[in-house]
């Protein structure tokens, strides 16, 4: 079994996944904590795991792991890829999107792939059918646009993401929320449009805790995989553990 720990902004989502690269469990917490390491190792006897983080874990978590299974990676820069990456700064590209477009080349092979990540910031990422990773977009997401107006303006209030069927907002809160989620919405319809010219027969998935949005607003246009990024954890991770 193979353990991956994706450690971002405001949660740590951690997967167990089988020998055979199936997904057995999945787990979310606000921090990962010693305790919580310790209890997956209680129940799943893993034999390697892979890290991503956007920042330093506790001296104390990374021991603990370390003491629980024989092989444990970070995911940097330096780590061995199964694609080609023409990123120009490799080492300012996010872990997330790096192991999200890892994934999608492995569940659509041969296919050019648009992945469009909605959290923190959206990002959308390409690779092409011969697995060339060439790079993509960063924006910002739909909390950060509510949360920027509330505090870059002195009259505007901080606005909660909700589900509206209406275009024109009659009130200044319901004029935020469709301003912010239809503009987001038409600013992803755009970027999508806009790699279809560049390249024939895009396939658009959509990951990140924004997604169910964008899954009932853009419909048949996407296919919407919530595990993408640890997906391509774990590929990555067998793709180093399979070279030693």
């Amino acid at each position: 079994m193979n353990l991956c720990i994706d450690a971002g902004n405001t949660r740590v989502k951690i997967a167990i996944f089988n020998a055979d690269g199936s997904l057995l469990e999945t787990k979310v917490y606000n921090t990962l904590e010693k305790k919580v390491l310790d209890e997956i190792a209680m129940k799943f006897p893993c034999k390697n795991a892979i890290i991503s983080s956007v920042s330093p874990l506790q001296n104390e978590t990374i021991t603990s792991l370390k003491t629980q299974i024989n092989q444990l990676l970070f995911l940097n820069a330096d780590l061995p890829i199964p694609i080609k990456n023409l990123y120009k700064t490799p080492e300012s590209l996010g872990n997330d999107r790096l192991a999200g477009i890892i994934a999608a080349s492995v569940l659509f092979p041969k296919e050019n792939i648009l992945v469009v990540d909605a959290g923190t910031c959206i990002t959308c990422d390409f690779i092409t059918q011969n697995k060339d990773y060439l790079g993509g977009n960063i924006l910002p997401g739909i909390l950060m646009r509510f949360k920027s107006m509330a505090n870059y303006t002195a009259q505007l209030p901080l606005v909660e993401k909700a589900e509206i069927d209406f275009f024109i907002g009659n009130t200044t809160i319901t004029s935020i929320q469709t301003g912010v989620l239809h503009g987001v919405l038409h600013e992803i319809k755009g970027f999508i449009e806009q790699y279809e010219k560049e390249f024939e027969k895009i396939r658009v998935i959509v990951t990140g805790g924004d997604a169910p949005y964008f899954e009932s607003q853009l419909k048949n246009k996407i296919f919407v995989q919530p595990d993408l990024v640890l997906i391509g954890l774990n590929e990555i991770l067998n793709y180093n553990t399979q070279q030693l």
